[in-house]
């Protein structure tokens, strides 16, 4: 389990959404999240 940078939810890696930013992958618990990450990543990170 790894937390949504975007709202904070426990989500499990294997079958969410995923961005990677730098060296790292992002996991979240919806498509909305991870848009919204990906718009601006630094914010969450």
């Amino acid at each position: 389990m790894v937390t949504d940078p975007v709202c904070k939810m426990e989500v499990d890696e294997k079958n969410s959404p995923a961005s990677k930013y730098g060296e790292k992958t992002y996991h979240f618990c919806c498509p909305s999240c991870k848009s919204m990450f990906d718009k601006n990543p630094a914010k969450y990170t």
